[in-house]
């Protein structure tokens, strides 16, 4: 860079702090961490200090300021190439595992039936446990 424009970025004094909370970031760092809420923060402030600011502000202020956790990523253990190799079957397993669930039997499930039919009678309600 430019020796002159050096100089002059010396020149330039640091702008002071924008919030009135910024001297006392580390005392409501601490605070915090030790548990104390933003109400006792904000009486603490006051009691100790004479700064006056609203609870909304603290909190504000803090969540600005928080330093942002990163995210863990869990990673997957890799696939054994052993267990991939067992799982796949050859179409001829396949095929023999088709045709024996083809000849399984299928068990179906007669529902209950609401008339009885004889030819000599005529057509009945068969009653299901109780009479009217």
């Amino acid at each position: 860079m430019d020796p002159t424009l050096l100089s002059l970025l010396d020149s330039i004094p640091p702008k002071p702090p924008r919030s009135k909370l910024e001297t006392h970031r580390e005392l409501s760092r601490q605070l915090r961490r030790k548990g104390c809420t933003y109400r006792d923060i904000v009486r603490i402030l006051h009691e100790r200090v004479g700064l006056d600011v609203a609870v909304s502000t603290i909190h504000s202020f803090i969540k600005v300021r928080a330093k942002h956790r990163k995210q863990v990523q869990y990673e997957l253990p890799p696939l054994e190439p052993e267990s991939a190799v067992n799982t796949r079957m050859g179409p001829d397993d396949v095929a023999s595992r088709i045709a024996a669930l083809k000849a399984k039997p299928i068990e179906q499930k007669t529902k209950p039936k609401h008339f009885h039919f004889e030819e000599s009678e005529p057509l009945k309600l068969v009653s299901q446990g109780g009479s009217r």
